[in-house]
């Protein structure tokens, strides 16, 4: 990505000062135009090997167009926000508006190597088949890049703001790729599918303050809609938010990302500013959806207030149709394995979260408020959670499994004051998995009086965590509510080192205690250990078990004696020295 970026770069530096041999066209009407029309400057750029440059004043309005950049030899710059033919700089703050005025695409590129797009306001394109505002396709490292531009208010079949294409099917998702730089948005589109963006066989990475916002589709994907794509959402967006009230009528409101080769990534750059999905909604996974052995990692990111009326408020996971496939998700609060450019939150309690999500119709709950997995009998998707705050979040159940070989996975995780109108964590299905450990399980509003906080088998394969129902090293405070609705005969192997209100069904054991965890401040949302709690120095040492707060694991206190180990039950280890407190010298899990 660096050779790209670097290339843009240069681009850019072509509006104040271009080599000798590239040319500078100048749109507009008035002293100093070389061109009355934009098209007029491209056809004429067209044979160049140069970056050339088309600055494109503001002394005239650009209604009904509909640009054709086709095969132009070189790279070519399409900067807006000059106010007139004779000005040597864009207007601060300054955008030319193109608009469509309900025609063709407002923008068609085709088979050219770099293309950039600076200071403009592209809207009112209405693409026949993709791409509404912007519609380009390419291979062989091709490249569009949007400078502080717009995409708003078009509608396309798909892809109502952009659509990007890779023509060659047989090439990596490098060979053409889409970047948004500074306060670049695609905004208020619609479409079909990718209601924001459409995305087929390339590369989509958003940088800066750029971000995704209010685009709408009828099908998948309301925000993006990517398919065997790389995508990379590296923004700080609007205050973090990246993907803003985005709505699908069908799965993935601020996103949908499948197909085999597609891979995502979404971190902060920010320590500030956790990388934010927010009040996105869809049928299925208000906020995400992956789907069709996609793998899409989250690092320090918030998945906030989305809502979807079918299930899966937050996240939606869907199998391949591939045996052999495996859609997964990933989220977490430290950047180990991410990108180079992640940086790691200043306040760990303020990101990685899935806080405030809804699973309606109506007022009536949907399973997996926080995330609904879809896994078929032939083939598998998992999700896991390290150190992740599932918090507010409002449904039939806050987690549950379809049918079968599906997995959720929540190490050193924090569930705590979600609402469920059943059972918490729903994980039932003989093929299916739920593992919990490390983590704090508390304080959830169970409407059902009497049900178990996990509905789950109770068998489990003890060498195999895709098999079974796994909880160890955890707090599970529920009362009135048993641990487990068991299908099947519980194995207390594939239960230990637990401290919770009630184990009924299980056999009396010193690694499973029934007790108050002594929570420091739940009325106040803080869920780590008192000092007087039981759950301190409560296990056996598992230093690879994450934390809430990125804080170590394992610390053992040398005033307490340990029950069966170093190792504090629950999400959060106790920390007594303050230099181990800040993170100074844990260790590089």
């Amino acid at each position: 990505m660096i050779r790209f970026a670097s290339t843009i770069v240069a681009l850019a530096g072509l509006l104040s000062a271009a080599p000798a041999a590239a040319a500078i066209y100048r749109v507009g009407i008035g002293a100093g135009c070389t061109h009355a029309s934009i098209q007029g400057a491209v056809g004429a750029a067209f044979s160049s090997a140069e970056a050339d440059v088309i600055r494109i004043s503001q002394t005239q309005s650009y209604t009904q167009h509909s640009i054709l950049i086709d095969q132009v030899q070189g790279a070519l710059v399409l900067a807006g926000g000059f106010a007139t033919c004779q000005s040597n700089a864009p207007t601060p703050g300054a955008r030319t508006q193109l608009n469509g005025n309900g025609n063709l695409s407002v923008v068609r590129i085709n088979e050219t190597r770099t293309v950039e797009l600076d200071d403009l306001d592209i809207q009112g394109g209405r693409g026949t088949g993709s791409g509404g505002g912007v519609y380009v396709t390419g291979s062989d490292g091709a490249v569009l890049a949007l400078g502080n531009t717009l995409v708003r208010s078009n509608q396309g079949a798909s892809g109502g703001g952009i659509a990007v294409f890779n023509t060659d099917a047989d090439s990596g998702v490098g060979a053409m790729q889409l970047l948004l730089f500074g306060s670049s948005a695609a905004l208020n589109n619609s479409a079909i599918i990718g209601g924001g963006i459409q995305c087929s066989g390339a590369t989509v990475m958003l940088f800066d303050q750029s971000h995704v916002s209010f685009n709408a589709s009828s099908d998948n994907g309301g925000g993006i809609h990517a398919q065997n794509c790389r995508v990379e959402l590296r923004s700080s967006g609007v205050n973090g938010i990246v993907l803003l009230s985005n709505t699908a009528s069908g799965n993935g409101g601020g996103m949908y990302l499948g197909g085999a080769r597609s891979q995502g990534d979404i971190y902060t750059i920010d320590p500030y500013k956790p990388a934010r999905i927010y009040n996105n909604s869809a049928r299925q996974g208000g906020g995400l959806a992956v789907a069709d052995d996609a793998q899409l990692r989250l690092f320090e990111t918030s998945i906030e207030e989305n809502t979807a009326s079918a299930g899966g408020g937050a996240i939606l996971l869907q199998p391949g149709a591939h045996a052999t496939g495996d859609t997964r998700f990933l989220m977490q609060g430290t950047i180990a394995g991410a990108p180079a450019a992640a940086v790691e939150c200043a306040d760990p309690e303020a990101c990685n979260r899935v806080y405030g999500n809804r699973a309606m119709n109506g007022s009536t709950p949907q399973p997996g408020s926080a995330i609904l997995v879809d896994a078929a009998a032939s083939t598998s998707a998992h999700a896991t959670f390290r150190g992740t705050r599932l918090e507010m979040n409002n449904g039939e159940t806050l987690s549950r499994h379809l049918d079968a070989r599906g997995q959720v996975s929540f190490d050193g995780a924090l569930l705590v004051r979600n609402i469920a109108s059943g059972v918490l964590l729903d994980a039932r299905g003989a093929a299916n998995s739920l593992v919990v450990s490390a983590s704090t399980i508390a304080w959830n509003n169970m409407m059902s009086n009497g049900r178990g906080v996990i509905a789950g088998s109770g068998s489990c394969d003890i060498d195999n965590d895709y098999l079974g129902t796994h909880l160890y090293r955890s707090i599970i405070w529920q009362e009135t509510h048993p641990l487990l609705e068991a299908i099947g005969g519980i194995q207390p192997v594939c239960f230990r080192y637990l401290i919770g209100n009630d184990f009924s069904g299980f056999p009396a054991s010193s690694d499973r205690l029934v007790a108050n965890p002594s929570l420091a401040n739940p009325v106040g949302a803080n869920f780590e250990l008192a000092l007087d709690s039981p759950a301190l120095d409560f296990a056996p040492a598992q230093p690879i078990n994450s934390t809430r707060n990125g804080g170590p694991r394992v610390f053992d206190m040398d005033d307490h004696a340990n029950r069966l180990g170093p190792q504090d039950l629950g999400a959060y280890e106790y920390v007594t020295d303050l230099i181990f407190a800040s993170g100074f010298g844990a260790e590089d899990e």
